[in-house]
């Protein structure tokens, strides 16, 4: 479909078009479709998933890592130096609206869409120690077998 003047004008005036304004302000430019690995600001904040990341590296060859700029070069660091091991590229986004996006996204230039493609962190399972527990009536009652 041909462009007509208006089109051309409000491109000129307020940048191309682009779909999906909010994803891609929250996948930091990407896509959510696109996305292979993504680790919240929190868990960037707490140096989480770097393992996890280190892991995700490895299996996903063609990516291209976006990081926030929300977060100081020192917190960064050990997410960049995993890069640099795997010799991945990294851009680092300094934008206004990157306040409430993603710390870091791993994402592919096409659609990939991978189901689960956030850190979880995983739940310490906790052993109880439960106290010899007491004898049931019939127990009482009828000895134990």
């Amino acid at each position: 479909m041909p462009k007509n003047m208006d089109d051309y004008l409000q491109e000129g005036m307020y940048g191309s078009k682009h779909t999906k304004p909010d994803e891609r302000r929250l996948f930091l430019g990407s896509l959510r479709e696109r996305a292979a690995f993504v680790l919240t600001q929190e868990q960037v904040s707490q140096q989480k998933g770097l393992q996890a990341f280190d892991e995700v590296l490895k299996q996903h060859q063609d990516v291209d890592l976006l990081f926030n700029a929300q977060h100081s070069l020192n917190t960064l660091s050990p997410y960049r130096r995993i890069a640099l091991k795997h010799e991945k590229n990294y851009t680092i986004l300094d934008e206004d609206s990157n306040e409430n996006a993603y710390g870091i996204v791993v994402t592919y230039d096409h659609a990939v869409d991978i189901d689960d493609i956030f850190y979880k962190e995983p739940v310490p399972v906790k052993e109880e120690h439960s106290p010899k527990s007491k004898p049931s009536f019939f127990e009482k009652l009828f000895g134990k077998n």
